[in-house]
Parts: structure tokens; C-alpha cells; sequence
């Protein structure tokens, strides 16, 4: 009669299906790849954030700069 030993796994010279098979390593390999990919695009979205902060304070700084420009314009025409 077939048997498991004490890690419930079956002893393939009895004749019972190993639990650890091909479609098991497939399928933990396949959602490792899920992870991983999701920590790439966490790590791109956080990228694509923290360079439209950027851009939006180089934006600001533009127009304070401009804004200087224009007040300091007027306020030496009068």
C-alpha cells in the first residue's frame, strides 16, 4: 500500500504521485515573475513620480522667476 512519509510527501517507488511536481515549480516560478514584475513597476511608477515633482518645481521656480522679472519691470518703469 502505497504511503506518505512525515512531510506528507508520497514516495514515488510506492507508486503515489510526488506533490512537488512539474506544474507545482511552473506555477511558484510563474508568480515569482508576477512579483517581480509588480516591484518593477512600482519602482518605474515611483520613478515617473519623483520626476514629475521635478519638472513641476523646476515649472515653479520658472514662473517666481518670471513673475520677479515682470514686478521688478513695472515697478522700474515708474
Amino acid at each position: 500500500m502505497p504511503t506518505l512519509d512525515d512531510l506528507g510527501r508520497a514516495d514515488p517507488a510506492q507508486g503515489l504521485r510526488p506533490r512537488a511536481t512539474k506544474e507545482n515549480d511552473v506555477t511558484l516560478l510563474s508568480q515569482e515573475l508576477s512579483r517581480e514584475r509588480i516591484r518593477d513597476l512600482e519602482h518605474e511608477l515611483a520613478a515617473i513620480e519623483l520626476a514629475a515633482r521635478v519638472r513641476a518645481r523646476r515649472r515653479a521656480r520658472r514662473d517666481a522667476q518670471v513673475r520677479v522679472a515682470r514686478v521688478r519691470r513695472i515697478l522700474l518703469a515708474r
